[in-house]
């Protein structure tokens, strides 16, 4: 069981991990790069991350094959990604207006906070 666990938590890494990346580098060109308000880049970056995560965590990391429930499971990852993508925002704009750290410092910190929430809730969403 233990086993089982640690290599859905490590698909999950691994497909969020992407993601990430992919947040990282479009956040940074838009705002060092482009220009954009860091706020802006956030929300493209997060559209974007989202946006593949939903295949890969249900087919590939919790090996949910279910077509049938497919639409009830979209619904609910929309909105655990909705909740997480505003709960990044708003983080992200304490953490660099009040706290004042450096947007992409910032970012890392509130990234493994939710990273931590979204594991333990899409386990539940994709659970068979």
């Amino acid at each position: 069981m233990l086993a089982s666990q640690l290599s859905q938590v490590m698909r999950f890494l691994s497909a969020g991990g992407l993601g990430v990346l992919l947040y990282y580098l479009i956040l940074y060109t838009l705002t060092d790069v482009v220009g954009v308000w860091y706020m802006v880049s956030a929300v493209i970056a997060s559209i974007v991350n989202c946006s593949s995560n939903f295949i890969l965590q249900k087919f590939w990391t919790f090996e949910n094959k279910d077509a049938k429930n497919i639409h009830w499971q979209a619904g609910k990852y929309a909105i655990m990604v909705a909740s997480l993508f505003l709960a990044n925002l708003f983080l992200l704009y304490v953490l660099v207006k009040y706290v004042h750290l450096w947007y992409l410092a910032a970012q890392v910190i509130i990234t493994i906070l939710l990273t931590v929430i979204s594991y333990l809730v899409s386990r539940r969403i994709f659970a068979n």
